[in-house]
């Protein structure tokens, strides 16, 4: 326990010493960590702004000198287009896991602790010259002893701990940062930091990768020109994911193949294909499709997709809207977009829902006079969410990864062929979904659906009046109001209390004019009496009773 607290404390002293090294001491300074300093460091730290324009790229320095972990947040921040500008999200997406590798003998060690059994005598050869050496994990070749060629992914040692410690810190941090500052709050920086952990956490986890593959793997099983590897689970654990080995040419790489065109066109229509079925009709998506985890096999002339460590999901009422949209983005239907904009996301109460329709109109207008072959579907997303967010509205993860998925592979597709829009490749696969959806067995199903829910909704009601109902006799009924609420509430009891107060002035006056009838009435006998006293009374109270009249009806609540 003692040593993980010294550990913990070590790594704060390293993160912030690096914060104020690229020119966050600012933000040491006013979050309150600056005692994590050492004398000198507090010295001659610079807690001033740095320069906008290098703000992005001192992140990206930040991020690769903090390590593995800060690296991987980067790289995830870096789909969040509805979260960061454009100038830094191009700076993250440059980070990359170039770290060094791992001895070959602590790497045959982590082999043995995790298969028990020397990789020698497991394997019937294997390479000790890695393959690629990224920051989570190391991947060498192998052959087993039935021939097969594979290739072996191992977890860092130690890499696990690392990387929970720091994510443990960076959930402290996001949580002292938003008591801060209001665009972090506002921006629900510690949710973001939840969801970023989640997946970095679920990365870690080779047993969740290898049944993402076989997922993917049944989705195109029938598909002869794509191909995913087999996992072979007895070679696997969750720090070692062993795979089949398939030997093709990056997308990056094609013109040095020898690929022809119309080969390269088959492959385009392809991936585009592949995406299309993944994320319309399967609502399950390769999460990081740089052009890296994509392979042309030349002789088969398939596509491969590779390494599925992150994964979006969308679910059948999801990806029912999904198509809604980008449906409605080709026939330039602005209601159609809206409304799955709003199933999409989670809409406060407080939206103003004309400015909201006003501002998606004026994008669908600017997309409406770009020719369909050169609407870029990826980029009209995210300006799509972009504007969502600046309207409060909150954009789930698995969203900002659709955008940022359909942006890159449409840069895939364009560095292939060009003259290849993804769109209009798109568009038959879409439709065909879109009659699908028509189907009469599927329309039986969605309303049978529907209709199970609202009966579950009714059903419910009785239970839930029950509780309130309970609540409210025990006297702990809460309410949450909102500012709105607040600004209308604070209105009428302004109303309320001009109208007491012009209640109370009208009872004096008439009080005021009331001693004056019963003074004439009786005389004037004493010495008091012969002064002016009523009459005088009467002027001021009529003027402050003018006055208070005016003031009232000047603020027009009344």
């Amino acid at each position: 326990m003692i040593s993980d607290r010294v550990k913990r404390i070590k790594r704060y002293n390293e993160i912030v010493s690096l914060l104020v090294k690229n020119g966050y001491g600012y933000l040491v300074q006013e979050v309150g960590l600056s005692h994590f300093l050492s004398f000198k460091e507090r010295i001659t730290a610079d807690f001033k702004h740095g320069d906008a324009k290098e703000a992005g790229s001192r992140l990206r320095t930040l991020l690769e000198d903090l390590g593995p972990t800060f690296i991987k947040i980067g790289q995830m921040l870096s789909i969040r287009s509805d979260f960061l500008p454009p100038e830094v999200i191009l700076e993250l997406e440059k980070l990359q896991d170039d770290v060094p590798a791992v001895p070959i003998q602590e790497i045959k060690e982590k082999l043995e602790l995790e298969l028990g059994v020397p990789p020698e005598e497991l394997f019937y050869s294997f390479n000790e010259d890695y393959v690629a050496a990224a920051s989570i994990g190391q991947v060498h070749e192998a052959v087993l002893r039935s021939g097969e060629q594979v290739m072996v992914k191992i977890q860092r040692p130690g890499i696990r701990s690392q990387i929970y410690t720091d994510l443990d810190i960076l959930e402290e941090l996001s949580s002292l940062i938003e008591n801060h500052y209001d665009w972090a709050k506002y921006n629900h920086l510690t949710e973001i930091m939840e969801e970023l952990s989640f997946s970095i956490k679920k990365e870690l986890d080779y047993i969740q990768e290898g049944r993402n593959t076989e997922t993917v793997k049944l989705q195109f099983e029938e598909h002869e020109l794509i191909k995913v590897p087999v996992i072979h689970w007895d070679y696997s654990t969750s720090q070692i994911l062993t795979m089949e080995c398939i030997n093709g040419i990056k997308l990056t790489q094609l013109d040095d193949g020898g690929i022809s065109e119309n080969n390269k066109r088959q492959l385009a229509d392809t991936l585009v294909e592949a995406f299309v079925t993944q994320i319309l009709r399967e609502g399950f998506f390769h999460g990081d499709p740089h052009p890296g985890n994509f392979l042309y096999i030349k002789e088969t002339a398939q596509l491969a997709l590779i390494d599925f460590g992150q994964i979006g999901q969308l679910s059948p009422s999801k990806r029912y809207h999904v198509t809604t949209l980008m449906i409605g983005l080709m026939k330039e239907d602005t209601d159609a977009v809206v409304k799955a904009m709003y199933e999409l996301t989670e809409v406060p109460s407080s939206i103003d829902h004309g400015q909201f329709y006003g501002d998606i109109d004026r994008i669908r207008k600017r997309f409406s006079h770009v020719p369909l072959g050169e609407l870029n579907f990826g980029v009209t997303l995210n300006e799509l969410f972009s504007t969502a967010q600046n309207h409060h509205i909150f954009i789930p993860k698995d969203f900002t990864m659709l955008g940022k998925t359909l942006m890159t592979i449409e840069g895939i597709v364009s560095d292939i062929d060009p003259s290849i829009s993804m769109i209009e490749m798109a568009r038959p696969h879409a439709e065909k979904l879109l009659l699908e959806r028509y189907d009469p067995f599927k329309l039986g199903k969605r309303w049978l659906n529907k209709t199970e829910e609202v009966s579950g909704t009714i059903f419910s009601l009785p239970g839930q009046m029950k509780d309130v109902l309970k609540q409210a006799s025990e006297g702990e009924l809460r309410f949450q109001i909102g500012l709105a609420d607040i600004k209308n509430i604070l209105h009428k009891l302004d109303r309320i209390s001009n109208q007491v107060s012009f209640s109370l002035t009208l009872l004096a006056f008439s009080i005021v004019v009331l001693g004056l009838i019963i003074g004439s009435t009786f005389g004037n006998e004493t010495i008091l009496a012969s002064f002016p006293a009523i009459e005088i009374g009467f002027i001021i109270a009529f003027l402050m009773f003018l006055w208070i009249i005016y003031s009232i009806l000047k603020t027009g609540r009344f």
